[in-house]
């Protein structure tokens, strides 16, 4: 079931008529650090990447990258933003729509998956089967990075915490990975700024 009632493109496709609260005009401060700590490796797949800042952001570093999501307007949006950058950047960064929790079906391999508040939408189950699937788009020693809430809000329709020890407890030896970091972060938005976890690990 999701976290976000019996039809969540409808409403994520309805936050779209506004700007979300995310949407703070570049990426999150926590992976831009991390991005300076733990360089990514190109291509970099965007997974759910709303109107595109952090897509941006990383073709602004040198980049390449595909953002998807399944919201169309919100690619409408990242799209028009990246034809107003200069062409040398433009020409490295693309948008489209596609369901990122299947980022299988695109059928290509990436040095790098970025997620900046994708797998806290999710419940453990459908965040098990995401994970599979980063696993299987990553080249070998590729990274997945992650910023999610670290905290639980009683309220519907909001995303679930992804603590520390979930993150230890899912990217282990065993499973094929290796964990780089995961800290205590801080996720921005319009609203308020929400304690995070923030990680990277590395497909062995």
């Amino acid at each position: 079931m999701s976290r976000f009632g019996s039809d969540p493109q409808a409403f994520f496709d309805a936050v779209y008529r506004n700007t979300p609260p995310w949407d703070i005009g570049g990426p999150q401060p926590a992976l831009d650090a991390l991005f300076d700590s733990y360089p990514p490796e190109a291509p970099i797949l965007d997974v759910g990447c709303g109107s595109g800042d952090l897509a941006i952001g990383l073709a602004q570093r040198g980049h390449t990258v595909l953002g998807i999501d399944i919201v169309a307007a919100a690619i409408e949006a990242a799209q028009q933003k990246a034809a107003a950058l200069p062409e040398a950047i433009a020409d490295r960064v693309s948008f489209q729509v596609a369901d990122a929790l299947q980022p299988s079906q695109l059928q290509r391999r990436f040095g790098a998956v970025v997620d900046s508040g994708f797998l806290h939408l999710f419940n453990p189950q459908q965040g098990d089967r995401f994970l599979d699937e980063v696993a299987a788009t990553l080249e070998p020693g590729g990274r997945y990075y992650l910023l999610a809430f670290a905290v639980e809000f009683d309220i519907p329709n909001v995303p679930r915490r992804i603590s520390t020890a979930e993150v230890q407890a899912r990217f282990t030896a065993e499973r094929g990975w290796r964990i780089l970091t995961v800290h205590e972060a801080a996720f921005h938005n319009r609203v308020a700024v929400t304690p995070a976890t923030c990680a990277c690990v590395e497909r062995q």
